[in-house]
C-alpha cells in the first residue's frame, strides 16, 4: 500500500534498512532531468561513505542484477522517480508492487518491466524482501539538473542521513 513519508520518516526508514543486509538500488537516468534523482541520492551517500551496500542502476534494475546476486542481500529497497497526478513534487512514497498504476507510474526505462527484474531478484537471488521507495519527479525533459523540488527533498534527506 502506497503511503507518503515525510523527511523524517523517510530517514528513519533508510536508516533502518541500510543497517541490515539490504542494498539500496538507486534506479534512474541522468539525461531526463529529475528522473536521476535517486542516482544523486546515491552518488551524495556513497561520497559520505557509511553506506556500503548502494548499488547504482543506471538506465534499469536489469542493468544491476549481477551485483545484487553477487551480495546475497535479505532485502532490496528499489529507490526511483515516480510520476504521480496526485502528489505534490519532491514528495517521497513508499510503494508495493502493487502501488503501481494509473497513479503512480515509475519512471526509468526498464529494458524489461520492473515485475520481472523483481521476480529475478526473489526467485534467483533469493532475496526476501523487497521494497520501493519513490521520490515525485517534476521535470522529465531531457537534461541534466534536478528541479529545485526535488533537489530540496535530496538535500533535506541526505542531511539527515549524515546524523
Amino acid at each position: 500500500m502506497m503511503q507518503k513519508l515525510s523527511i523524517t520518516e523517510a530517514c528513519q526508514y533508510l536508516k533502518k534498512l541500510l543497517s541490515m543486509n539490504y542494498s539500496l538500488a538507486c534506479v534512474g537516468t541522468y539525461l531526463r532531468s529529475d528522473d536521476a534523482v535517486c542516482l544523486e541520492l546515491c552518488d551524495r551517500l556513497q561520497s559520505m561513505g557509511a553506506h556500503p551496500n548502494i548499488v547504482k542502476c543506471e538506465f534499469g534494475l536489469e542493468n544491476c542484477i549481477d551485483v545484487l546476486l553477487l551480495h546475497k542481500f535479505d532485502g532490496v529497497l528499489i529507490c526511483d522517480a515516480v510520476i504521480s497526478s496526485s502528489l505534490e513534487p519532491g514528495s517521497i512514497v513508499k510503494l508495493g508492487l502493487e502501488d503501481i498504476d494509473e497513479n503512480i507510474l515509475i519512471l526509468s526505462s526498464h529494458s524489461i518491466p520492473l515485475t520481472h527484474a523483481v521476480n529475478i531478484l526473489s526467485e534467483v537471488a533469493g532475496v526476501k524482501n523487497i521494497e520501493l521507495l519513490g521520490i515525485v519527479a517534476c521535470d522529465l525533459s531531457i537534461g541534466m539538473q534536478l528541479s529545485e523540488a526535488t533537489r530540496n527533498t535530496i538535500d533535506k534527506l541526505c542531511e539527515c542521513l549524515k546524523g
